[in-house]
C-alpha cells in the first residue's frame, strides 16, 4: 500500500532532500498498467510535479449534458469539487524539494479542492482540472507570492504546445494580460495522471490577473456553453450565444447590476455597425484579440473564448477584450482569416468609421518584420532551455501513460513553419485591408489620401496611424512629400 502524503511529508520539510523517502518502496507512482516508478525518478524528469493526496482517495466525477436545441457544444454538469493535500516537488541541484504545501484539508484554512473543468476537453479519459487552493499562494513559483497568489489555478491539456504558441502570441502582440504557466508532470492518489500546463484562470485580480473594480466592474463572455450556466443576459449577435459572468459571480450579482450589464451588452454590440463604436469598445484590445487569432489561424469560433471587461460603471469605461483563450483549434485556417475574424469582426472590418481597421494594421505592422525570427528564436531556446529539456524528459511519460506518439522538437518545428508561412500570407492579406500610403484607410492609395493628410494636417481629420507614412510616429509634412512620391511613381 502506498504511503499517505502526510506520512511521506514527516520525513522531508521544505527545501530538504527527499531521498530516503524516495528510496522507500511505499513512494512508489503507478505511470500505466505495466509499469511503475519511484516519486523520485518522476521528479528526476525536471518539472515541477504535482502531487496530489485527496480525501480517502476520492477522485473527482461529472456527468454529461448536451446542448439543447438551438444551441451548440457538449459541457459537463454536477462537477464534484474533491478535498484534499497538495504538494509541488522539484529538483534543486541534486536534491529532490518540498517547494510548495498546501497541508491538509480544512476549508478555508489549509488544503485543497479539485475538479474537473471544460466543456468538450471533459470528454477524454484525460481530464482538465481546476485547484482551489484554500489559502492563496502562486503555484508557478516566480518569486513573488505577495503579487501572484491566487487561490484558483488550472491544470490544462497541451498536447501539441498549442496553448504554449498562443499565449506566447499573446505576450508578443502585448495583449493586455497573458496568463502566467508552466508545464507540470502531475501525481493523483500514487497515479501519474500526465504532462499538464498549470495555468492562471480567468478572474478578478487587481495585482496580477484582469483588473476591474471591485464594487462596480465586470468581466464576463460572450458564451456559446450559456445554456450551461445558473445566470446570463442576452447576446443579439448570434443566437447560440449568451453573455455570462466571472465577475460578479451569479451568486452575488445584484438585480440593479443585471439590468445594467444587459444594457452596456446591448449597446456595445449596436455600436459594432455604427460609427459611434469607439465610444463604447476599447478598439485597440479588440484589434489586437482578433489579430491573434487570425495569426493563429483559429478554426473553432466557438472555443475561442471572448472574455471582456469593463473597469466600472461609468460612460467613460470602455468594454475591453483583456485576455486570449483557448488555442485547441489554432494553426487551422491555411489561406484564410480565422474563424473568429469572418464570425465575429465582419461588422467593425466593414464599418465605415476605419479606426478599427486602422488599429488592427498597424498593431500587426508594429511586429510584422520581426515577428517570424523572435518566434523562432523563442522556440529554439525554450527548447534548449532547461525548462523545455525538461519538457522533452517528461514527454516520456506521456507516452508512457497516455500513449501520445509526438516528438516535442517536430511540435516546435512545425509551429515555427507554420508561423513562418502565415506571416507570408498576413502581409498580402493586411495590404489588401490596407495598402501602404493608404492614409484613410479606405482600401487604396490615391490622391484622396494626399487631400486627407492635408487635412490631418490641418486639424480637420482624424489622424489614423496609417497616416504616418514614415512612421515617425507623428504626421507632418514629409509624410504628404513621401505620399506624392510614392503616386509618382506608380
Amino acid at each position: 500500500m502506498k504511503k499517505s502524503l502526510t506520512a511521506l511529508l514527516l520525513a522531508v520539510s521544505l527545501l530538504a532532500p527527499l531521498s530516503a523517502v524516495a528510496s522507500d518502496s511505499s513512494t512508489s507512482i503507478v505511470i500505466n498498467d505495466t509499469l511503475s516508478m519511484s516519486l523520485s525518478d518522476v521528479i528526476a524528469k525536471g518539472l515541477p510535479v504535482l502531487y496530489i493526496e485527496t480525501v480517502e482517495g476520492e477522485e473527482p466525477t461529472c456527468d454529461y449534458v448536451s446542448a439543447p436545441p438551438g444551441c451548440m457544444g457538449m459541457g459537463i454538469t454536477n462537477t464534484t469539487k474533491v478535498p484534499g493535500h497538495l504538494v509541488i516537488f522539484k529538483r534543486i541541484g541534486e536534491m529532490d524539494s518540498v517547494v510548495y504545501d498546501s497541508g491538509d484539508y480544512e476549508a478555508d484554512v489549509s488544503g485543497m479542492t479539485i475538479r474537473i473543468r471544460g466543456n468538450t476537453s471533459a470528454y477524454t479519459t484525460k481530464k482538465p482540472y481546476k485547484i482551489k487552493l484554500q489559502k492563496k499562494s502562486d503555484l508557478l513559483m516566480r518569486g513573488n507570492d505577495a503579487k501572484y497568489k491566487d487561490k484558483d489555478w488550472l491544470l490544462l491539456k497541451d498536447p501539441y504546445l498549442l496553448t504554449l504558441m498562443g499565449f506566447t502570441t499573446s505576450s508578443m502582440l502585448n495583449m493586455p494580460w497573458t496568463p502566467g504557466f508552466g508545464y507540470v508532470n502531475v501525481i493523483m492518489n500514487g497515479e501519474y495522471r500526465g504532462l499538464y500546463l498549470l495555468c492562471e484562470s480567468v478572474k478578478r485580480n487587481p495585482d496580477c490577473r484582469i483588473d476591474v473594480d471591485k464594487t462596480s466592474g465586470y468581466l464576463f463572455e460572450c458564451d456559446p456553453y450559456w445554456w450551461n450556466e445558473d445566470l446570463y443576459v442576452n447576446s443579439i449577435t448570434a443566437p447560440s450565444y449568451n453573455f455570462t459572468f466571472k465577475y460578479p459571480e451569479s451568486e452575488d450579482m445584484l438585480p440593479e447590476q443585471l439590468t445594467y450589464i444587459q444594457q452596456v451588452c446591448t449597446a456595445f454590440e449596436n455600436s459594432l455597425s455604427a460609427s459611434n463604436y469607439p465610444d463604447l469598445i476599447d478598439v485597440k484590445s479588440w484589434a489586437t484579440w482578433c489579430l491573434a487569432h487570425d495569426m493563429c489561424g483559429t478554426q473553432d469560433s466557438g472555443g475561442a473564448n471572448r472574455y471582456y471587461s469593463k473597469w466600472d460603471s461609468t460612460e467613460t469605461s470602455l468594454v475591453k477584450m483583456p485576455v486570449l483563450w483557448d488555442f485547441d483549434m489554432a494553426e487551422r485556417t491555411s489561406g484564410a482569416w480565422s474563424l473568429c475574424h469572418t464570425e465575429f469582426f465582419t461588422k467593425l472590418f466593414n464599418n465605415p468609421n476605419r479606426q478599427f481597421v486602422d488599429e488592427y494594421v498597424w498593431q500587426y505592422r508594429k511586429i510584422n518584420k520581426t515577428f517570424t525570427n523572435n518566434f523562432t528564436l523563442f522556440i529554439i531556446r525554450y527548447l534548449q532551455s532547461a525548462d523545455g529539456k525538461a519538457l522533452i524528459d517528461s514527454y516520456e511519460l506521456e507516452k508512457l501513460r497516455w500513449n501520445a506518439n509526438q516528438s516535442i522538437w517536430n511540435l516546435g518545428n512545425s509551429h515555427a513553419y507554420w508561423y513562418k508561412n502565415r506571416i507570408l500570407w498576413m502581409n498580402d492579406a493586411i495590404d489588401a485591408l490596407n495598402p501602404v500610403g493608404d492614409a484613410n484607410v479606405n482600401g487604396t492609395t490615391d490622391i484622396g489620401d494626399v487631400s486627407f493628410l492635408i487635412d490631418v494636417l490641418l486639424g480637420n481629420q482624424y489622424p489614423y496611424h496609417a497616416a504616418d507614412i514614415n512612421n515617425d510616429g507623428k504626421v507632418a509634412i514629409n509624410d504628404v512629400s513621401i505620399l506624392i512620391d510614392m503616386l509618382l511613381d506608380n
